[in-house]
């Protein structure tokens, strides 16, 4: 029997934002090896653009499932830095657009190739398949919380 309050080691929950800080941060760390000033959230920030071209706040906040004011913040150093720039959307001047400069178009390369490389670093002994079952578990876990 344990005696263990409650055992986080097989949490789910805890599981996943211990191994995101970890990977948040040695992915940090390879950022600034390779001479790029970028936290880990301004990344998966500027990843987004980079895919979509230009979202709105709103949109960019639900795909990186933060709030917005949360999301703010950081777009606000973000524009500090030269690599958001927030526009009004011509059709509704309430909602804000966003895309990235040339300055972070500059990064675009190198930041990919230290994600895949420090991607690479992190699921080194993972077979193809438990990496795709937990890309498949997490997707489902984040479709189940947004339809709750």
């Amino acid at each position: 029997m344990c005696n263990h309050y409650y055992d986080v080691q097989s949490s789910i929950g805890f599981l996943t934002i211990t191994a995101n800080r970890l990977m948040s941060a040695y992915f940090r760390k390879r950022l600034i090896e390779s001479g790029i000033d970028l936290t880990a959230e301004q990344w998966g920030v500027l990843a987004q653009l980079w895919n979509q071209n230009s979202v709105s706040q709103d949109e960019l906040a639900y795909l990186l499932c933060v709030d917005k004011s949360s999301l703010s913040r950081v777009l606000d150093v973000m524009e500090r830095k030269g690599l958001v720039a927030r526009r009004r959307d011509p059709g509704d001047a309430r909602r804000k657009i966003l895309c990235s400069t040339p300055t972070a178009e500059r990064l675009k390369t190198q930041c990919r190739d230290v994600a895949e490389n420090a991607t690479a670093d992190i699921l080194k002994d993972i077979s193809p398949s438990d990496h795709a079952a937990c890309v498949n578990v997490l997707r489902q876990i984040k479709d189940n919380i947004r339809a709750i």
